[in-house]
Parts: C-alpha cells; structure tokens; sequence
C-alpha cells in the first residue's frame, strides 16, 4: 500500500511576501508624500533687525521648500525699506501660500558716523580726481576714517558716477553714502593714441597663391600673423570694440595706453578660410571689412566665429568710377544710389558699426552718407594713428604688409 504525499504547505511564505511588499510600497507612499506635501518657510536671522541711518542692511534672506523641492532662490522679496529716512519698514518673503514678514528700524543717527564735504564734483575726462574729504567716527568719538573705503573710483568713461564710502565699527555696524561725480567729455587729454592696423589677404606658406608676387604687398602668412597676435596678447594689448573707439575719438572714454583694432579689407574667400583659425587659435577679435556683393550672404553664412566681424566695403561701389584718389565710385555716386548700396552691405553683415572706403576715397557728400546710414566709424588708408578729437569718419590706419618682420610690426603698432 502506497503513502500518501504530503501537500506543502505555501501560504505562509507567500504571506510573508505579501506583507513585506505592502510595507515596501507603504514606506515608498510615505515617502513620496512627505516630499510632496513638505512644504514650509524659514526667516534666517532676527525677525526684527535695526541698522542706523544710512546703514548698510545685510539680508539674512530665508529658506523655502514647496512640495519637497527646494525653492529659497525663488523666493519673492518685496521691501520698502530706505537707510536714508528713519522709520520702521518691512521686508516681506512670499513663496506659493507662504509669506514672512521681518520689520528693520531704522535710526535718526548714523552708527557710525560718517561726514562728506560737498555732495557733488564736476571733473573733465582724463582730470585727476581730487577728493574734497570726508571723516568717519565711533559712537563713543573713536576716530574711524582711515577705515573707510571708497568704491567706484573709476572715471574713464563720461557721464555720471557714484563714488560709495563705507565704514564699519567694532561692532560690525556699517554705514554708507554715495557722492556724485560727473565727468565731462574733454577731447585735449594727453592720449598716447592707438593704431588700426590695416591688413588685405592672408595666405599660408606652405601653399603660396599665384598672384603673390603681384599682390606682395597686400599679403601676410597666416604664420607671421600668428606671431605679431601672440606679440600683442603677450603685451596684455587691449581689443577696443568699434563703439569704444567712437566714444574715444568723442572724448567720451579713455582706452588703455595699449590698445589696437585689426581689420581686414575685402572679405576673399580665401582669406576668411586662412583668418579665422587664426583668430579662434588666439582669441583676438577682428574685423572684416566685406565687399558684399562678392557673394556676402553666403561669406557671412559660413565663415562664422566668435572673433570676427563682418563690416561694410560697400555692397558693389569697389569699382573705378570717380576722379579724386584712386578713381573709387563712391565719392561721386548719387545720395539715392549711395544709399541703396550702403543699406544693402548694413543687411547682408549685419552691423553699421564701422565702413572702410574702397580705394581709401572719400568726399563730404560720401561721409554725410556714412552718416545717415548710421554708422559709428570709417576709415581711410592714410597712415597716422587714432587720437581724441579725430573726425570719426576719416579714421587712419597703419598698413601691414607681406616681409615685414615681427621688429618692424612692433615700431608700427608701439610707437
């Protein structure tokens, strides 16, 4: 007579199982929840804070959290408060249904205090600036002067400045106030000045192009280049954009003593190609002054980089057709069609920050053009260097040239 089997008992394991998933997904849940739902606001610091007047307030800030996710930089900040009337103010904190308020009382008397003689200065630019004084002290009189610090203290630019003196006690009370020193244009500073250096078309040497010998004048390797940029970045040389050397020459803005813009004329094809490594390898910015009827749109399009910029050669008057200088068209062109062409170079590169004049030709009738067209700058192919007080649409340029050797760049460019 067989035995009978006996049937295994699987429910308690599949019990165990069932509990240890239920308290899994009840831990999971939980937590879940409580990242969701937590949710609250914290003030840093003390709900009520004095400062005395004119006092610098230091924000403690606060903490938020909505729904779990951190959000203290979102935090909405409403104040009224202003250190130069006394009173008592609020600062508000708002974070979804959230908002904490903190009161600040401000003094009737500076702690510490701080004097200013007079309250404005009027200086030309490139004026030394002659401060006419302040004093600082303690509450308890302690002489605090040689403490203050005066910030803003930069005047190269025309216009409007706030100079910031600040002193702090012992006990870490600030107090700030401001002076205001307005800086008049002045085109008769002693300026050393700064050149524009005008380049053609750049070649490499191990592959020559055929004309080089024709044009030698107007080339330079992408070698010898290379070497005269990395001359002016070890120099610490300063690359003005074209609205700075308008704001110079307008004894608007005083640019270092080491400064130099380098252009490009005609944009060939070619020479894009060979510049722009150049320029992306050194980090130097340039300016290519483009012909844009020489397939612009497309120039512009597909040789692009951070370090170069596309200005007008006009769109098609680089082309003989006047009497004075090198018989360029665009001196005795007609207002209408002078525009029109104009408008059409300013669409294709995309600025009218500078204009380079075919040939180097120009005519009053020419710059009034420029002008209306919008346009900061325009140079010419006169030698000289850019100084305060130059007419803006006659800048000169030093020419640079295949051969010369990296002495005769630097007695070109460091005069």
């Amino acid at each position: 007579m067989k035995k009978q089997r006996r049937k295994r008992n699987t429910f308690k394991p599949l019990l165990a199982i069932l509990i240890l998933g239920i308290l899994i997904l009840a831990v999971g849940m939980g937590g879940i929840w409580y990242y969701t739902t937590n949710s609250y606001m914290v003030m840093a610091g003390e709900p009520h804070m004095t400062i005395g007047l004119h006092g610098y307030f230091k924000d403690p800030g606060v903490t938020a959290r909505l729904s779990g996710r951190d959000v203290t930089k979102k935090v909405r900040v409403h104040s009224n408060l202003n250190p130069s009337r006394p009173g008592d103010y609020e600062i508000v904190y708002t974070a979804g249904n959230f908002h904490e308020v903190r009161t600040v009382t401000v003094l009737d008397h500076m702690t510490p205090e701080l004097t200013l003689e007079g309250k404005s200065v009027l200086i030309d630019l490139g004026e030394e600036y002659q401060d006419p004084g302040f004093s600082a002290k303690a509450e308890d009189g302690t002489d605090l002067t040689g403490r203050v610090r005066i910030d803003g203290a930069d005047f190269r630019r025309a216009g409007h400045h706030d100079l910031t003196y600040t002193v702090t006690d012992d006990q870490g009370r600030t107090t700030q106030l401001s002076r205001v020193v307005y800086v008049r244009p002045n085109t008769e500073w002693e300026s050393p000045g700064f050149p524009i250096c005008m380049y053609h078309y750049v070649y490499d040497e191990n592959d020559p192009p055929e004309d080089l010998n024709r044009r030698y004048g107007n080339y330079i390797s992408t070698q010898a280049l290379m070497e005269e940029i990395n001359w002016l970045k070890s120099e610490h040389y300063y690359f003005p954009t074209w609205q700075e050397v308008r704001d110079y020459v307008d004894g608007k803005l005083m640019l270092p003593d080491k400064s130099i813009v380098l252009t490009f004329d005609d944009g060939e094809k070619k020479t894009l190609q060979k510049l722009i490594p150049v320029l992306d390898a050194c980090k130097v910015p340039a300016t290519s002054f483009l012909i844009t009827s020489k397939k612009g749109e497309t120039k512009v399009k597909e040789y692009t980089s951070d370090y170069l910029l596309y200005e007008s050669h006009t769109h098609d008057m680089h082309r003989a057709g006047g009497v004075p200088g090198h018989r360029g068209l665009f001196p005795v062109i007609s207002e209408e069609e002078g525009m029109a062409d104009l408008k059409r170079s300013i669409e294709i590169c995309g600025s009218s920050d500078a204009f380079a004049y075919p040939y180097g030709d120009y005519s009053e009738s020419a710059k009034l053009m420029l002008q209306k067209a919008g346009f900061l700058c325009a140079v010419t192919t006169q030698p000289g260097w850019v100084h305060p007080g130059m007419d803006p649409y006659l800048l000169p340029r030093q020419r640079m040239s295949l051969g010369q050797t990296l002495d005769s760049f630097r007695l070109r460019v460091a005069e």
